[in-house]
């Protein structure tokens, strides 16, 4: 079994060439303009937008994934109503909820692809329930046209946690070509989070993209504390901007996304190598963007027992997601309902994949988890 000397965590964020950095900077002392929809941060919004195709007047950036999708949901008025969301997420799925006044409503996930099932979901509607939150865990996609479904038969608002999903695209056919659009455009709403665990970043940061345009005005102004004007306060807001350092890092890791790409699919497959004749570890086929590598043992103890002998190693993976979000407190209203995803959790972990991570590597650690699972 193979220790190596540095330690290799289960992710670790790209850094452009400090010159490349370097340059930007410049042009943000030459501006003296730090934050505040400044123009580093004006032409982050024009290359997403081209990027992810879809128009700009559909889009707004935020200091962070959370406070995005805090105010995305107020925007959407689910405020004091019920939302029918995932326990096999991040905890910010579900706080930004709470932060607001909404109630999550815990349904079950697919058992293949990880992501909230609609069938699971349309059970617990009712006259109560606002919205319906599915999140594309590890950049798997959900069933986008179960849940626009159940928008239209209910009348309730699709808001996906696109948090790992970025660089994740449909394909739109028209009469003489076919076009991407983004995963994002998806629904009423999506969350993309750019923190520096996400294949994609600005060191923090975070994105909206809406269908409906009208939203953008009012997003803009409650991420600068709803001041309208220097005598108008119209709601109460907060202080959810994107500076120019952040700008400048997203733009300059959006240029390296095809690569990052193209890198992340080659852990993929090499870990997928490996453990191709190894049944005690099923690799979860379903991302496109490859954004994690998770992977399903037959039981928590071997899991348990892979996590900790990974770490003798010097291998740090994780256990994404475990706890499950209704093992927490402020959730365990709903402990015991989900247990599909009470299953899961038990016995999924990510291994390590980021840009620059030797294939090498990627194979011995794979050799390494066989070896512990036997």
């Amino acid at each position: 079994m193979k220790r190596f000397e540095c330690q290799i965590l289960v992710t670790r964020p790209y850094l452009p060439p400090l010159d490349e950095f370097k340059n930007g900077l410049e042009e943000v002392w030459s501006n003296q303009w730090l934050t505040n929809n400044g123009p580093m941060l004006q032409r982050f919004q024009k290359e997403l937008s081209r990027y992810l195709g879809v128009p700009e007047t559909n889009i707004a950036l935020f200091n962070n994934g959370t406070l995005a999708l805090e105010l995305g949901y107020y925007v959407m008025g689910l405020a004091g109503g019920e939302v029918i969301t995932t326990p096999f997420t991040f905890v910010a799925t579900s706080h930004a909820l709470m932060r607001i006044g909404a109630r999550p409503v815990f349904a079950d996930i697919d058992p293949e692809t990880m992501c909230l099932d609609p069938a699971k979901a349309e059970k617990l509607i009712t006259p109560r329930t606002k919205a319906i939150v599915p999140v594309h865990v590890y950049g798997n996609v959900c069933d986008v046209e179960g849940f626009e479904r159940l928008g239209e038969k209910y009348g309730v608002k699709i808001i996906y946690d696109a948090a790992h999903a970025f660089g994740v695209f449909s394909r739109v056919e028209r009469v003489d070509r076919v076009e991407k659009k983004s995963i994002g455009f998806c629904g009423d709403m999506s969350m993309f989070s750019f923190h520096p665990t996400k294949l994609f970043h600005s060191c923090e940061g975070g994105l909206l993209v809406f269908k409906d345009a009208a939203v953008r005005e009012k997003l803009y102004e409650l991420r600068n504390f709803a001041i309208r004007s220097e005598t108008e306060c119209v709601d109460v807001g907060t202080n959810a901007k994107m500076n120019e350092l952040q700008a400048l890092m997203g733009i300059c890791c959006l240029r390296k996304m095809p690569e990052l790409l193209e890198y992340r699919q080659k852990i993929y497959e090499a870990y997928e190598e490996v453990f191709a004749d190894c049944e005690d570890v099923k690799l979860v086929p379903h991302s496109q963007n490859k954004a994690y590598v998770p992977v399903l043992f037959k039981s928590f103890a071997i899991r348990e027992r892979v996590y900790a002998e990974l770490k003798t190693c010097n291998v740090f993976s994780r256990r994404y997601f475990y706890p499950l979000l209704t093992d927490f407190a402020p959730y365990a209203y709903g402990n015991g309902s989900c247990p599909i995803a009470e299953d899961l959790a038990s016995r999924v972990l990510t291994l390590p994949t980021y840009y620059g991570l030797p294939l090498d590597d990627v194979k011995a650690i794979a050799e390494n988890v066989k070896e512990m699972v036997k």
